[in-house]
Parts: C-alpha cells; sequence; structure tokens
C-alpha cells in the first residue's frame, strides 16, 4: 500500500512538472536552420551569401509581429587610437582599448526593429550595432569619449562591411516560414561564429533559437596563418630567410648573365 502511494505521488509529481513546462516549451515558436553549416576561407575567396531560415509555428494569441536574425563573429580586443592634425601633420593622440567586442555583426529583421522592439529590450537582448558597450579595458576615458570611440569603431566596421543592419531582409511567408540572406564579405575574421533567431510579440520574445557556425581557412593559407599567430617568431625568421634567399638567387642569375 505504501508503495502505491508513493508511486502515485511519484507519478503526480511528473504529470506536474510535465504541465510547468509546456508553457515554456510552447513559448518557443521558431524551428532554424541554416544552408552551411561551416564556412571554408580558400585563397580565391571573394565572399558568399549565407541563407537562414526557418519555420514559426502558430502562435497561442496569433500572428507574430516580426522576426530578426543576427549573426555575431568572434570577440576581438581592439586599440583605437584617435588622430588629430598638428602643424599639418595626422599625429596620434589618446589611446582607447576597447573588448571584447565582435569581429563581425550583421543584424537583419521582417522590419524596423523600432517597430516591434522596445528600444530597452534591444539593449538588453544585445541586438543592433547601437546597443554595444564600448567595455574599455583601461584608462579613464569619460562616457562621451567612450560613446565617440565606440561609433568610430561601428563606423570602421561598416567601410569594412563587417557591420550591417537590414530591416527588409527577412521574408515572412504566410505568416509560417522565414528565410533570411546575409553577405559574407572576403575580409571576415576566422573563428567560431553565433547565429540567434528572435520572434517577437508585443514587444516580447515568444521564439529564441541559437546556434554556431565555423569559419576557417583551409589550404596553404591556414598553415601560414596558423603559423603567424602561434609561432609568430618562427614565421618572422623564415620570411627574412626566404628574402635573403631570394635575393641571393635573383643576384646569381643577373651575375650568370
Amino acid at each position: 500500500m505504501i508503495n502505491c502511494r508513493r508511486l502515485i505521488a511519484l507519478s503526480v509529481t511528473i504529470c506536474g512538472l510535465a504541465l510547468l513546462a509546456m508553457p515554456a516549451v510552447r513559448a518557443n515558436v521558431l524551428v532554424t536552420d541554416l544552408s552551411k553549416d561551416q564556412i571554408s576561407i580558400r585563397g580565391d575567396f571573394t565572399g558568399e551569401t549565407l541563407l537562414l531560415f526557418g519555420a514559426i509555428d502558430p502562435h497561442p494569441h496569433g500572428a507574430i509581429d516580426g522576426v530578426v536574425v543576427v549573426l555575431r563573429g568572434p570577440s576581438e580586443n581592439i586599440m583605437l587610437r584617435k588622430k588629430q592634425k598638428t602643424l599639418g601633420i595626422w599625429v596620434n593622440q589618446a589611446a582607447y582599448p576597447m573588448g571584447p567586442l565582435p569581429g563581425f555583426l550583421a543584424t537583419v529583421s521582417s522590419a524596423p526593429l523600432v517597430d516591434f522592439i522596445p528600444d530597452e529590450e534591444r539593449r538588453l537582448l544585445n541586438i543592433g550595432a547601437d546597443k554595444l558597450q564600448a567595455n574599455m579595458l583601461r584608462g579613464t576615458a569619460t562616457d562621451e569619449e567612450q560613446r565617440a570611440a565606440l561609433a568610430a569603431f561601428i563606423r570602421l566596421k561598416e567601410k569594412d562591411r563587417l557591420f550591417a543592419e537590414n530591416a527588409q531582409a527577412v521574408e515572412i511567408i504566410d505568416g509560417r516560414l522565414f528565410r533570411a540572406e546575409i553577405n559574407l564579405p572576403a575580409g571576415m575574421p576566422v573563428g567560431r561564429y553565433v547565429t540567434e533567431f528572435f520572434a517577437f510579440k508585443n514587444g516580447r520574445v515568444v521564439g529564441y533559437r541559437t546556434g554556431e557556425l565555423p569559419v576557417d581557412i583551409v589550404g596553404a593559407g591556414h598553415i601560414l596563418g596558423e603559423a603567424a599567430h602561434k609561432q609568430s617568431l618562427l614565421y618572422g625568421l623564415s620570411g627574412v630567410a626566404l628574402a635573403i634567399f631570394m635575393g641571393w638567387g635573383v643576384a646569381a642569375i643577373f651575375r650568370r648573365r
């Protein structure tokens, strides 16, 4: 009899936990995937387009307001230097070490972000380059200087096509399917990228998925890149030795002529 009571109590507990978990499962209305599970960069890589797509389950409160897709590149620490013209010459002045900040950031959505996401929600979810934090590594920069340094960092990234936003890049089809395209430039940094998919209803997240996208260099370029970063001294000495050898070889050829 005691065992039966325990079994009944255990069954009720399990059912209760399952019922509590159901709303959380139900709340995630997104199923997502990528056209590629890895990006391989070769010597002739000139960039490509990544397709991100998925399905939207019917939400109990009606159609969602919008979808946002974020592709975030590997973090990096940078040293940003402010230049000032002195006596007709541009010279470095204050230095602003910042990080970690994404080396690549693409944010695409089905409509302008301000139309369906409150500003505070975007800040909490870190959606959009304008919501990045300066993260000064050291120094005594004022808030105004930090904002100016971060704005300069974003402008440089946008110039190199490493930061981009597009409010019309996510296409929702029949309220159930969606697709988005993100351009990957030739100069994209190597490392592990993070994908994030958001579905919003009444200014709140009702669906979220995340994943990873490895970006690697393959071929001879990969070997040279690894050597340059992990064995910099040996790589430098090898470069000097190769230059001396090439110079000697060219001189020997001209002497024979």
